[in-house]
């Protein structure tokens, strides 16, 4: 059982990071209202930045080891450049969001500790993993 569920996350890593990029890209243009009220913590969207890019760098990391497709400096200009096109969209395709170079600040600081971490436990995530 287990075999069978490294197989299936395998052949569909590069499937969730393209996902992740998508949720990413909708949460950040899309205007979402939540009926609850929500707690006030001055600058707690600069942490949800930063989180979201971490999963999304550490998703891409993952998913190119395997399959090796882009060297690590690659993808993490690539996510950093992706983080800056959603803040550009942002600012100048809707009314609702505003693009924020603090914003992009998190984002890439996101995508930066994604890839020490990987560079740092790759080894051991991928025995664990493909063994």
């Amino acid at each position: 059982m287990l075999k069978r569920i490294k197989k299936l996350l395998e052949r569909n890593l590069i499937t969730i990071a393209s996902a992740i990029s998508v949720l990413i890209a909708y949460l950040s243009l899309a205007k979402i209202k939540l009926g609850v009220e929500t707690l006030s913590i001055s600058n707690v969207d600069k942490l949800e930045h930063f989180i979201a890019y971490f999963v999304l760098g550490l998703s891409w990391f993952v998913a190119n080891k395997k399959n090796k497709l882009l060297a690590k400096w690659k993808i993490f200009i690539c996510l950093v450049a992706y983080g800056a096109f959603l803040e550009i969209l942002q600012a100048t395709m809707t009314s609702y969001r505003a693009g924020d170079i603090v914003d992009l600040g998190a984002n890439s600081l996101g995508v930066l500790m994604a890839y020490l971490l990987f560079d740092k436990i790759q080894v051991k995530m991928v025995d664990i993993l493909w063994g």
